[in-house]
C-alpha cells in the first residue's frame, strides 16, 4: 500500500511541475494519468473516495487556470 500511495504522490507532483512550467498539453496529459491512478487507489481501498475527489478537483482547477 505504501508503494501505491507514493505513486499517487508522484503523479500529483508531475502535474504540479507541468503547471509551474505553464505547459498546458503536458499538464492535461499528466492530469489524466493522475486522475486515473487516484481513482484506481479508491477502488482498491487505499484512499477514500472523498479524498481522491478533493485532490483531483484541486489539481483540475490549477490546470484549467493555465
Amino acid at each position: 500500500n505504501r508503494f501505491k500511495i507514493t505513486r499517487g504522490k508522484i503523479a500529483t507532483k508531475k502535474v504540479l511541475e507541468a503547471i509551474q512550467t505553464a505547459d498546458k498539453v503536458k499538464a492535461v496529459e499528466t492530469m489524466k494519468t493522475a486522475n486515473k491512478y487516484l481513482h484506481h487507489c479508491v477502488s482498491k481501498g487505499i484512499i477514500k473516495k472523498e479524498t481522491a475527489a478533493r485532490k483531483v478537483s484541486r489539481l483540475q482547477v490549477k490546470v484549467n487556470a493555465i
